[in-house]
């Protein structure tokens, strides 16, 4: 019997049937593009709003927290309102917030502004997705779908950085928003004249949803954020500050798991916790973030400050990112859907590329490096990049109760896109300012610090690769959970 051929019920009937695929997709690249915080215009942003460093890092950091506690509600919220309605309230809160950023000097309000971007950029974000999930992934393999999702949605992330810049660089950054509003514009006309009201699913209410929670959990990664963010320019604990941002984040963590236990329905359940390997994964996404902290900071800064790029010729380098990244998903969807690998031999293959790109950034770091030589460096960042992202949500997602797989997202959401980052930037930073003291050099300080981030690369790749022949190797290998009972004096095998 022949299956019948899936259409898109969203639409009205005169939208061609081949266009409807196109058509998400090109909502998709809007909502990309739709932040209240451009990273590639916030040097500039930073001069027109008067803020510092760490300012610009806690709004980046605010946009990716607001985008990781909506997870938890994502089907709460697609299955209560009609996929057209969807997108229409994610492009008019974005494009007011878009309106709203340039004229606001409140660094509170602008960290609240770009908490509430970040979660509706991913409430558009996932109706594109989820709407498109039976057209790629007809048998809801997540190893396809994933491959699609990750490099739509970091390539285009580029791909949109990129055009920021040049925008930015011939007019001005104020023009960013407004392009971003013309294009929210479009995705509303579009959804109004060519989609109709349309549910995958009975209504359900939003009655339940614990959103005391979702704010709870955000005032502790949002305080911990602030106080790596601003740590070196508040000297740490020594300020008032940091130590009231540690405070309220330990608190606000408290409450979070007291919450757990006795409330009926939290944002977060206990279960969630309790997903085999989530810690594993929590550190894998740490040192990942980690390691990627050298592209951020240390290539970064030895273009800038060595090489002497200009905006746009740094910001060229994306495409190989973009290439790198294409690369990965190809690959990841062939391993795992294909030839059906193990995640983790999946997972030390990316991570590989990520080390392999920062020893090829060890042998470069000279002032007479041509860029035509950082291609293959960068090429294997944005491979590997792609492929741990995608191998460790894969492994998520077959290991974590459906039920409780948007709550492990967000856990692990946390750390990817939460601490992780900011931490690794804090290391970073701070290393390079002691490197640079000590060598009075930066080609050498940097070089140094790309050969300490290779070490610990390979350390990565040993656990990884122990973890993974562990019952070939004859002898327990000392995990988390075995140390932790070692240190109470029990057997960790009883």
């Amino acid at each position: 019997m022949q299956q019948e051929k899936f259409r898109f019920l969203s639409f009205r009937e005169f939208v061609p049937d081949g266009l409807r695929f196109w058509i998400y997709i090109a909502f998709l690249i809007c909502f990309q593009f739709s932040n209240g915080m451009y990273f590639c215009a916030m040097n500039e942003m930073a001069g027109g709003l008067s803020l510092t460093t760490a300012d610009v890092g806690m709004l980046g950091s605010a946009v990716l927290v607001g985008l990781t506690m909506y997870f938890p509600l994502a089907f709460r919220l697609k299955f209560r309102f009609t996929n057209r309605a969807c997108l229409i309230i994610a492009a008019s809160v974005l494009m007011a917030i878009n309106l709203t950023v340039p004229h606001v000097q409140s660094r509170p309000l602008l960290v609240t502004l770009c908490f509430v971007a970040g979660f509706f950029r991913l409430f558009g974000t996932f109706e594109c997705l989820s709407s498109l999930l039976p057209k790629i992934a007809p048998t809801h393999n997540y190893a396809v779908f994933l491959s699609f999702v990750f490099f739509t949605v970091l390539g285009f992330v580029h791909v949109c950085d990129i055009a920021a810049s040049y925008i930015m660089y011939y007019f001005n950054w104020y023009y960013i928003h407004y392009f971003a509003v013309g294009l929210l514009l479009l995705v509303i006309l579009g959804a109004f004249l060519l989609m109709r009201p349309f549910r995958p699913s009975p209504k359900a209410p939003l009655y339940g949803v614990d959103w005391l929670g979702m704010v709870l959990w955000a005032i502790f990664i949002l305080s911990a954020i602030f106080a790596v963010q601003y740590g070196e320019e508040m000297d740490w604990l020594h300020s008032p500050y940091i130590r009231a941002a540690a405070g309220i984040s330990c608190l606000a963590l408290a409450a979070n798991l007291l919450r757990m236990r006795y409330v009926s329905q939290p944002f977060i359940e206990a279960a969630a916790f309790k997903t085999r390997n989530i810690v594993n994964l929590l550190l894998l996404f740490l040192f990942l973030d980690i390691l990627l902290s050298a592209q951020q900071v240390l290539q970064n800064t030895y273009t800038a400050a060595v090489l002497h790029f200009d905006q746009l010729n740094t910001v060229n380098l994306y495409w190989l990112d973009i290439l790198g990244m294409a690369l990965g998903a190809l690959f990841s969807w062939f391993a795992l859907a294909k030839l059906k690998w193990h995640h983790k031999l999946v997972c030390f293959a990316g991570m590989s590329f990520i080390v392999l790109y920062i020893v090829q950034m060890y042998w470069l770091i000279t002032p007479y490096t041509e860029t035509s030589m950082l291609y293959l460096p960068l090429v294997c960042c944005g491979f590997g990049h792609v492929v741990v992202f995608i191998s460790l949500t894969v492994y998520a997602q077959a290991t974590a109760p459906f039920k409780n797989y948007f709550q492990v997202l967000c856990i692990l959401g946390l750390v990817r896109t939460g601490i992780g980052a900011p931490l690794g930037d804090a290391i970073f930073a701070r290393a390079l300012e002691a490197e640079i003291i000590t060598h009075s050099s930066m080609t050498v300080a940097l070089r140094e610090l790309f050969g300490l981030s290779a070490v610990f690369g390979v350390f990565v790749l040993i656990v990884i690769a122990v973890s993974r022949f562990k019952n070939k190797v004859g002898m327990p290998i000392p995990t988390f959970k075995r140390m932790y009972w070692m240190l109470l004096g029990k057997s960790p095998y009883y």
